[in-house]
């Protein structure tokens, strides 16, 4: 395959899509944190210097969306009584092992840290393998392309290098954290150059969430059970 089609299937698989939104970001002292958990509260502000308001939290301690997702911030009003207000969602929140954002929460080991800034770029720091997750909205219409025509269009897009036999793609139907969804395996093979990648798409009523699975090690690839990973989060839409 040429360099040229190899440069594309490199940006194509880690960027499966871009997820357009502003990342929570943190610092060591609270009074600057965006995000931060005190006497077991979540506390954000949505910009550096703005005060910081209590976030609503289930009885796990995990923030919690209205209809909208959006998230709900618990304010005093000049009669003081509490009320909420509604507040967008970030790119995500990050406040000790817990990872959410406004379509799941997924609490982590020890051995995984999130490296993403403007989104979910999760990494097992012992078996070296990481996890991006991206969210594709529906169009204004409320359509949006399903995980099977995503598959199609790779496919499609690929068949050269498909009929060379030095990439392949499969498709199989599968469940994450119990709903439907549909799996991608992607592997290059030049020779001098060896590639893997597993995406999962799982369609919701306002578009569709995608986790891109690789390993560091793209010749060990397939070997590591990322299913089990993703079949620990918590939906929350």
């Amino acid at each position: 395959m040429k360099n040229s089609t190899l440069k594309a299937v490199a940006v194509l698989l880690s960027l499966v899509t871009l997820l357009t939104a502003f990342a929570a970001c943190s610092s060591k002292d609270n009074e600057e944190k965006l995000i931060y958990k005190e006497n077991g509260k979540i506390y954000y502000r949505k910009e550096e210097g703005e005060a910081a308001y209590e976030l609503v939290t289930d009885d796990d301690g995990v923030t919690v969306v209205d209809e909208e997702g959006n998230l709900l911030w618990k304010v005093t009003n000049a009669d003081g009584e509490e009320q909420t207000h509604a507040v967008s969602y970030p790119a995500y929140l990050d406040y000790g092992d817990t990872i959410s954002c406004q379509q799941f929460s997924v609490t982590l080991s020890s051995k995984w840290e999130n490296q993403g800034n403007n989104m979910i770029m999760l990494y097992n720091k012992k078996d070296g393998v990481k996890i991006d997750y991206s969210f594709a909205e529906a169009d204004e219409d409320g359509n949006v392309t399903t995980g099977e025509e995503r598959i199609e269009k790779l496919k499609e897009y690929f068949q050269s290098a498909i009929d060379e036999g030095t990439a392949q793609i499969t498709s199989s139907k599968t469940q994450i954290a119990g709903r439907d969804a549909d799996k991608m395996v992607v592997t290059t093979d030049t020779g001098d150059q060896a590639s893997y990648l597993e995406v999962y798409y799982i369609q919701v009523s306002n578009g569709i969430m995608m986790f891109s699975c690789a390993c560091d090690d793209y010749k060990d690839g397939g070997k590591y059970d990322f299913k089990a990973i993703l079949d620990t989060i918590e939906y929350r839409i």
